[in-house]
């Protein structure tokens, strides 16, 4: 969307100034031509320009009509010119309804009469070539000094209008692109914490599943396991006390030993005593 308004708002910003540029180009041309050199319409490459003032030539050509004209070599019957009138001091755009030898003789289309003049072949600007209505009024204000400001100024109002949208349009593009940015991360980390919960919910999953079954066939197991143990422990203590039993042994075969050696020292003092 800001790409194709920024070349939108290029493409217009071009039109308005090369419209603007040429349209003052073509200003100071026709003063510098009217006033410097006295020709009321100039001509470039045998091009020239008019408005029409008034409604003579009616209905083809009305009153503020812009008209394209082009120089000929000569001029046929039928054809519309554009002509200077020396007697009036005007130029007027009429059809040539006679030719002759000393020139040409014109008419209006909403006239009922002919020019009372025959127009000479060097009074002749050029033939109508091309009728753009309504643009002559435009053409005949932007010719005067108002007209002039007016066009700066509206070359000047596009140039901001098209910066101001497209900063605006930025802005939102920029707006949109973080809040965008905000709910993938958002949805990223609820994923993130799904994941961890899905991983400990099978951890715990996990730990239950090791657990033996109260009178299931692990526990059984364990049981016997426990009891195999608890069998070791009491033979191993069996065995202890059957040593103990055996050190009682040893020690009844010792005071068994030392009542003989008494006995033998008691026999000894007797066998003394008998002497004496």
């Amino acid at each position: 969307m800001k790409k194709a308004f920024r070349a939108v708002g290029t493409a217009l910003r071009v039109l308005v100034l090369v419209l603007a540029g040429l349209l003052l180009l073509y200003n100071i041309y026709t003063l510098v031509a009217r006033y410097a050199f006295g020709e009321g319409i100039p001509t470039l490459f045998g091009y020239g320009f008019a408005v029409v003032e008034t409604g003579s030539m009616e209905p083809e050509i009305a009153a503020g009509d812009f008209v394209v004209l082009h120089a000929e070599e000569e001029y046929a019957v039928g054809d519309v010119i554009t002509f200077y009138d020396s007697e009036r001091g005007e130029y007027v755009t009429h059809r040539i309804v006679l030719v002759s030898e000393g020139g040409y003789t014109t008419k209006g289309d909403a006239n009922n009469w002919q020019d009372s003049f025959t127009v000479p072949q060097d009074a002749v600007v050029g033939k109508v070539t091309a009728v753009l209505h309504g643009f002559g009024s435009f053409i005949a204000f932007v010719q005067t000094p108002l007209g002039i400001l007016v066009i700066i100024a509206a070359a000047a109002a596009v140039w901001v209008a098209t910066a101001l949208v497209g900063r605006a349009l930025g802005k939102r593009r920029e707006a949109a692109e973080t809040a965008k940015a905000g709910a993938e991360n958002t949805e990223q980390a609820s994923e993130n914490e799904n994941t961890g919960k899905t991983q400990g919910d099978a951890a715990d999953a996990a730990a239950e599943a090791e657990e033996p079954v109260a009178g299931g066939p692990a526990a059984e197991e364990r049981a016997a396991e426990r009891e195999t143990d608890t069998d070791g422990t009491n033979e191993r203590g069996a065995d202890k006390y059957g040593t103990g039993e055996r050190g009682a042994d040893e020690r009844g075969t010792d005071e068994r030993g030392a009542d003989e050696r008494g006995t033998d020292e008691r026999g000894a003092v007797d066998g003394e005593e008998e002497k004496d």
